[in-house]
């Protein structure tokens, strides 16, 4: 039977493991109250209250176990689960999708070189090749180092909550996948499930949390998702994976801070670092290690910190909605991109240009025209930056090189960027996350004003890139990396890696030392 507590007992505790509560419910203008009752540890209840409710009047008992244990039985019941043939499309469109960017980023000497630091200096490792370097070192330096890549070239795609809780890029996570494909020899049918548990789970963790509000960066449960998965592939048992999500959430969550301020490269660097930490915790649990209960829901768990919705399992995340990426540039930056080049065509000269508005959403005011986005002063910054990316799109397609150091000093760009404001337009705000909508309007010399919109991005969904957009996103951004006719059997592999015997097919045009050419600022 129900034991209720007084409305001013605290509440989410659970009764079976603790006499004394590990969260209280507070109310604004109200004290948090101790409660006046034990319970017996023989009552298997959780005591919570419904979303959206302010009032511990409104607390009520539950039946539910820990998350960290709802999560584990998930991971294996889900990788058990055969993917049906959209489903597998979906997956190595998006894997295709990520390689693409992967090459992109080895372009890009300057990260390349701090990646050879890494490999040959102290406590350097072997046996797992990093990317880009020809070299190799430690599991955890590879999946850190070789995980950058996925995020630097910026060419990721996006998943959003339909709820607007939170937002991942689940293409993050193909260069860890490939990296314990490495590791562990698998076949690309072994790939491609893992991606899958990958994708899902990161999808999932975005529909129940937006650490992002709270100041810690929006991908903050990597740490989390990757250890389930990297724990799967490494066997572990579900109390083990229990173990491996509380030791990941020791191992701290990541902050925002690359993204205040002067936005810094480090921003390039947030997944991987929370997948390294992730795949730690996974070989801790299964040495034998053990976390510290309530990961999530305890006092301190990271229900303390990140804004939560509760996360559900009767249905999995619908990835069919995954946005794709045309520029390599923040996501919030795709739309308005868009928008500059199709106006682009109706100016005929740009210093006829007198004044540049661009109206979007509050989501994407937050993250691409934060303080430094008028003069960023890094790859990162210039790539999270609406106004850089409009300013660089009325004048030229976007390109990777477009956000080096030496481009952002062209006199044009700087003049043309000075000329440009974004703010919020409230309609827009109420659209997201259905649409990502931008309109630009630009007022020429002349005092002729000239506006484009749109609602959503070309990748979205609505306006999808092909799989032969896709092909081609591969073949241009291999160039330089492998001949020819390599690139033909690249590509196949990719769309046909359930049939690949091993990886190294994909592997090669990653694994050259590509250091040697001019760098990057």
């Amino acid at each position: 039977m129900p034991v209720l507590l007084p409305p001013t007992a605290a509440l989410l505790f659970r009764a079976h493991q603790s006499e004394t509560p590990s969260q209280l419910c507070r109310s604004p203008g109200l004290p948090a109250v101790t409660p006046v009752v034990r319970l017996p540890r023989s009552v298997e209840a959780d005591f919570t209250y419904l979303p959206g409710t302010k009032h511990p009047a409104d607390c009520y008992p539950r039946p539910m176990g820990e998350l960290e244990e709802r999560l584990a039985r998930h991971t294996r019941k889900f990788v058990d689960r055969p993917m049906t043939p959209d489903e597998l499309q979906v997956i190595k469109r998006s894997v295709a999708d990520s390689y693409a960017g992967i090459c992109a980023s080895l372009t890009d000497t300057s990260i390349l070189h701090k990646f050879s630091e890494v490999v040959t200096g102290p406590g350097a490792g072997s046996g797992i090749p990093v990317w880009g370097v020809g070299q190799e070192s430690s599991i955890t330096d590879a999946v850190f180092l070789n995980a950058i890549l996925a995020r630097r070239s910026d060419l990721l795609n996006t998943y959003v909550s339909p709820t607007a809780m939170g937002i991942v890029h689940p293409s993050d996570n193909v260069a860890l996948a490939l990296v314990l494909g490495d590791w562990l020899k698998w076949t690309g049918k072994q790939f491609l499930a893992s991606v899958n548990v990958l994708f899902n789970l990161s999808a999932r963790f975005a529909d129940s949390y937006d650490p992002e509000i709270n100041g810690f960066d929006h991908d903050a449960a990597a740490t989390f998702w990757v250890a389930l998965a990297a724990g799967q592939a490494l066997g572990l048992s579900e109390a083990k994976l229990v173990e491996a999500q509380r030791i990941a959430g020791e191992f701290g969550f990541t902050s925002n801070q690359a993204a205040v301020g002067d936005v810094t490269d480090w921003k390039h660097c947030t997944y991987a670092s929370g997948a390294m930490r992730g795949l730690q915790a996974a070989r801790l649990a299964l040495a034998g290690f053990t976390g510290p209960a309530s990961i999530y829901q305890g006092d301190f768990g990271a229900d303390r910190f990140y804004r939560s919705g509760g996360m559900s399992f009767d249905a999995e995340p619908d990835l069919r909605t995954i946005i794709f990426k045309r520029w390599p540039a923040l996501f919030y930056c795709q739309t308005p991109i868009d928008v500059a080049r199709e106006l682009s065509s109706r100016i005929g000269d740009v210093t006829d240009i007198r004044q540049v508005k661009v109206e979007t959403y509050d989501r994407a005011l937050r993250n691409g025209a934060t303080p430094s986005a008028d003069n960023p002063t890094s790859r990162a910054g210039r790539t999270h930056s609406i106004a850089y990316c409009v300013a660089t799109a009325l004048l030229k397609p976007v390109e990777y090189a477009d956000f080096d150091a030496d481009r952002a000093r062209d006199p044009q760009l700087r003049r043309l960027l000075g000329r440009i404001s974004v703010t919020e337009n409230s309609a827009m705000t109420k659209k997201f996350p259905s649409c990502t909508p931008c309109r630009i309007s630009i007022t020429l010399k002349d005092g002729e004003v000239i506006r484009q919109g749109r609602d959503y991005s070309r990748g979205d969904p609505r306006d999808p890139l092909s799989d032969d957009e896709i092909s081609d996103k591969v073949r241009r951004n291999l160039k330089g990396l492998t001949s020819p006719s390599n690139e033909e059997e690249i590509i196949s592999g990719l769309w046909n890696a359930e049939r690949l015997d091993g990886l190294a097919v994909l592997q090669a045009p990653l694994q050259q030392n590509r250091t040697r050419r001019g760098a990057r600022e």
